[in-house]
Parts: structure tokens; sequence; C-alpha cells
């Protein structure tokens, strides 16, 4: 299952972190290789029915950084999106199947 690391742009990456234990979505570490230190990460906020991010106090984003960020999680919505898609169309069939 490992980690999956994604590179932002100009000075952050994105790492996928193990699924925590009853969890059904992962977890992203914010880290900016320029500076060496993990900045933040990016979680799914089920209320929200989006991922969001969350840096660490005293972190301060520039506008590019806020960019890759943006970036990164609008990936993420694309791909849960297009999967949440499937599993209807998934869902649909079934039930046309079992009637």
């Amino acid at each position: 299952m490992g980690s999956a690391t994604y590179i932002g742009g100009s000075h952050l990456t994105f790492t996928k972190l193990r699924l925590e234990k009853g969890k059904k979505m992962n977890k992203y570490k914010i880290f900016n290789h320029n500076l060496m230190q993990t900045i933040g990460e990016i979680h799914w906020r089920g209320g929200w029915r989006q991922y969001v991010s969350q840096t660490l106090p005293g972190v301060d984003m520039s506008h590019s950084c806020n960019s890759e960020v943006n970036k990164f999680i609008s990936k993420l919505m694309k791909e849960w999106r297009s999967k949440r898609s499937k599993n209807r169309v998934r869902d649909a069939l079934v039930g046309v199947n079992e009637q």
C-alpha cells in the first residue's frame, strides 16, 4: 500500500500518508522542499464533502504556495468526483440487474 509522492511545483511536495484505521479518505503531507520541512496536511472534511488544507501554526504561505495547494486539492476533488460517478453508475446497474 505504501505512500505516493506528488511534486506540486517549485517548492511543495505532497505525500500520501497511510490510510488510518476506520477512515475511507487519505491524508497528504505538505512538505516544503526548499525549507526541508513539513508545513501542513491536506485531509478530507466530511461535513463539507471536500479536501481541505491545514497548515502548522506559524506557517506563512505565499500566493504561489497557496496556488500549488489549491491545484493539488482540485486534482484530488476531480479524482473523487470521477470515482463517485463511476460508483453511482455501477450501483445503478446492480439495481437494474436485481429487478
